[in-house]
């Protein structure tokens, strides 16, 4: 078993994952009636440098050379040095009703970074493997690195319906520090939650 920094060549096995840690938000904000399907975005966004989906903004749970697991990460810093290369890879495949979907899904429900805190995203375990710790483990490296990396916090979102996900972030030592409404009917509500690394 080794949690190791992404590869373009992960792309393949990491684009399902990716979709499976959120795929209400995927399918509405990259809707298949206006470009190729969100996978397939992902898959080709995963394996080049310019968006937050890329290889280089993520690390693999990875055993016997198989992936079982993603988690990505950013910080004020790196986060915002995506937003051009996200705008264009979501105007370049669903126009502005994919540029209009990620903004108010950014703004309303999942807002950037904030300062001082690495931010979680990303986070899935492959189905035939969810149950066996594989996310906590993951957790924890990301932790250790952001203790290395002097951040305050860990941080991240999670739709308040998915209480699997919440119950595990809360045991690890998560708690809600605030509750955005959804505004609509497709997306839930979001928890957005902080881990204090130096408690």
């Amino acid at each position: 078993m080794s949690i190791r920094t992404a590869e373009s060549r992960d792309a393949a096995q990491i684009a399902p994952l990716i979709f499976s840690s959120g795929p209400l938000a995927f399918e509405h904000i990259f809707s298949r009636r206006h470009g190729p399907a969100v996978i397939d975005f992902l898959n080709t966004e995963f394996a080049r440098s310019r968006t937050m989906f890329s290889y280089l903004h993520h690390h693999v749970y990875e055993v016997d050379g198989e992936v079982l697991g993603s988690i990505g990460s950013f910080d004020t810093a790196s986060h915002g040095a995506t937003f051009i290369g996200n705008a264009k890879a979501i105007f370049t495949n669903y126009g502005l009703r994919g540029i209009f979907n990620g903004l108010m899904f950014e703004l309303r429900l999942v807002k950037a970074p904030r300062k001082g805190c690495l931010y979680l995203c990303h986070i899935a375990v492959r189905e035939d493997r969810r149950g066996r710790g594989i996310a906590a483990k993951m957790i924890n490296f990301m932790a250790a690195k952001g203790r290395e990396g002097g951040f305050r916090c860990l941080s991240l979102d999670v739709a308040e319906k998915n209480t699997n996900a919440l119950r595990l972030y809360q045991q690890m030592g998560f708690k809600v520090v605030q509750r955005n409404r959804s505004y609509n009917k497709v997306l839930d509500n979001h928890l957005y939650m902080e881990c204090d690394l130096h408690q």
